[in-house]
């Protein structure tokens, strides 16, 4: 399984990353939406499993 966390900027998509281990991905999601996007109206960011 691996997951794609998926950065969008004003509903499109703006960078995506691939992870094999869902705690890496989970983590960066985290941190983006958490230090560098928090107060930014117009990214989003998302994870989602790919098989």
């Amino acid at each position: 399984m691996k997951y794609k966390v998926i950065v969008y900027y004003d509903h499109m998509e703006d960078d995506v990353e691939v992870y094999d281990n869902k705690n890496k991905a989970i983590k960066r999601l985290h941190h983006l939406r958490g230090v560098k996007y928090r107060n930014s109206r117009l990214y989003k960011v998302e994870m989602v499993e790919v098989e």
